[in-house]
């Protein structure tokens, strides 16, 4: 820790001496006056007084010591802070997130890195690709778990690809056989409504069809119990569908198509130890 003009200063009050201060820390009793002139003329006071028994505080000084003193302990606890963060003895990361990487995907990588480091603590948001990157841009988390972001102002790693899958009811005609794409051109789609929107479009281009759109949804789980109750067919990525409750069929889309998602940030911002940790673990995990 780099000493501070403060406790020099509580030094000399100690000793009554500027040699014998310039001793304990190893310098001059020339850079010692230098310093406490400095201090003085910041402050612009006078806080010592000299004598032939050496040195005494001022009347200001008496006042401003005990502020002083309180200055040295929260320094002092700054720097204990700062090397419990570096030991990763302590720290927050904020993430957001998809709802089906923070539930199929994440939890083992979570588990993973807190056997590593057990103080440090997670928190996590759950949105949207556009909700992700606002509050990457906002501050509001460190790091995003994502598609690849719109924009040079962000960094991203990929870390997984996950592969869309032709979702229909599990009475469905096709239900049990692999499907192309360009036999459900006569279906009814249910689909969500942000996310694997561009996925999608790319898909149905690839297949050649124009589908039928009648239902648009914001939310996974809803798509798949409409599907479950005979409303339409839909895609889905293969993580959205782990541990389903809804009684479907689903089989890997013909065309394949992934979307590929990864770990984003700003790059204009450096990192807390704890997330740069995090971050090279996962893409650690990623390479396995």
């Amino acid at each position: 820790m780099k000493t501070s003009r403060y406790e020099v200063f509580l030094k000399i009050v100690e000793t009554k001496s500027l040699t014998r201060t310039a001793a304990f820390f190893g310098c001059t009793q020339s850079a010692v006056s230098q310093l406490v002139r400095a201090l003085e003329a910041d402050l612009g006071v006078t806080l010592l007084a000299r004598n032939k028994s050496g040195v005494r505080l001022t009347a200001e000084g008496e006042y401003l010591l005990p502020s002083m003193r309180q200055i040295v302990v929260g320094e002092r606890n700054v720097f204990e802070k700062s090397l419990e963060l570096q030991n990763m003895n302590a720290g927050l990361i904020r993430i957001g997130i998809f709802t089906s990487l923070s539930c199929q995907w994440l939890p083992p990588h979570l588990k993973s890195f807190r056997e590593r480091y057990p103080n440090i603590g997670f928190e996590l948001l759950q949105g949207d690709v556009y909700q992700i990157c606002e509050w990457l841009r906002s501050g509001m988390v460190d790091i995003g778990f994502t598609t690849e972001p719109e924009g040079d102002e962000f960094v991203f790693k990929e870390l997984l690809a996950d592969r869309m899958c032709i979702v229909l009811p599990a009475d469905h005609p096709r239900a049990g056989k692999p499907v192309h794409l360009a036999e459900l051109a006569e279906e009814t789609f249910v689909l969500l409504e942000s996310g694997y929107s561009q996925i999608v479009e790319r898909m149905f281009q690839k297949a050649g069809i124009r589908p039928k759109r009648q239902y648009t949804v914001k939310d996974d789980y809803t798509v798949m119990s409409m599907v479950e109750s005979g409303l339409g067919v839909t895609l889905l990525p293969e993580l959205v569908l782990q541990r389903t409750p809804y009684q479907l069929y689903a089989c890997p889309a013909e065309p394949a198509f992934y979307r590929h998602l990864g770990v984003a940030w700003l790059k204009k911002e450096q990192g807390s130890i704890a997330v740069n940790k995090f971050v090279a673990h996962l893409l650690e995990d990623a390479e396995k």
